[in-house]
């Protein structure tokens, strides 16, 4: 009987830590449900941090009467370089594959299939990007958010 209880709340555990979302203790309840995007560079008043341009193609006609079509950079906070270990990209893996997103091998390589699961999910949250954002790295677990000052 002993065996059995040990048994059920093993799996119980199990399941739980299967769950989809962000966990306990990983997300505020207070945190961001999107993803923040700047429009102008933010490097110059934010030098420790690591940032990332990308160009957003507008689907429609441009107003301006040109046949270009419009487009806007936007800037967005990303993981260092040096944290973007293969150990990372294994945890990113995981995570993507637990929310039913990634379906490829956990190798720890930031492939084609990791970069469309990155995709998938940051669309769902406001950002149009196969680049790994902060954001999304705190949102699946990765990263801590950082604490509030003391006051």
């Amino acid at each position: 009987m002993i065996r059995i209880n040990w048994l059920i709340a093993g799996s119980t555990l199990f399941l739980a830590a299967c769950q989809s979302g962000t966990g306990a203790g990983t997300y505020s309840k207070d945190g961001p449900e999107t993803i923040v995007i700047m429009a102008s560079d933010p490097t110059e008043d934010q030098p420790d941090k690591c940032w990332t341009k990308e160009a957003i193609v507008a689907l429609a006609a441009p107003k301006d009467g040109s046949e270009q079509p419009a487009h806007r950079d936007i800037w967005f906070e990303v993981p260092c370089a040096d944290d973007m270990t293969p150990d990372f990209a294994t945890t990113l893996q995981r995570a993507l594959k637990s929310r039913g997103l990634y379906d490829g091998a956990v190798d720890g390589l930031m492939g084609g299939g990791t970069r469309k699961a990155v995709h998938q999910y940051q669309s769902a949250h406001g950002l149009d990007s196969d680049v790994l954002s902060m954001d999304t790295a705190r949102q699946l677990g990765l990263i801590a958010y950082p604490r509030p000052d003391s006051e």
